[in-house]
């Protein structure tokens, strides 16, 4: 059994080039999982891809060791920074991993 780290990153759509351009930057993410749209109601406000609600958000699963975490996390922090106002946060949780 080995540890991991699971993050989660989920953002508003509109910076997703951007911040999949700044992840291979950071030598950080190149295996993940995408699930778009992602539906839900944040900080940030709705996001539900309807006339109501028009924006969507993208999330990320990435499984990674302690070393590609902080540079995912370094990486987010960047396009943060870069768009303060748009939505994306990311979760950060220890999980084992069971070869099978």
């Amino acid at each position: 059994m080995a540890h991991r780290s699971r993050i989660e990153i989920i953002f508003n759509q509109s910076i997703e080039e951007d911040l999949f351009d700044r992840l291979k930057i950071h030598d950080a993410a190149a295996r993940f999982t995408k699930i778009a749209p992602a539906y839900g109601r944040g900080s940030s406000g709705e996001r539900r891809g309807d006339h109501i609600w028009p924006e969507e958000n993208v999330m990320l699963l990435v499984y990674c060791d302690d070393g590609e975490r902080e540079r995912v996390i370094r990486a987010v922090k960047d396009i943060k920074s870069v768009f303060p106002n748009e939505g994306i946060k990311l979760f950060a949780t220890a999980v084992d991993v069971f070869e099978l």
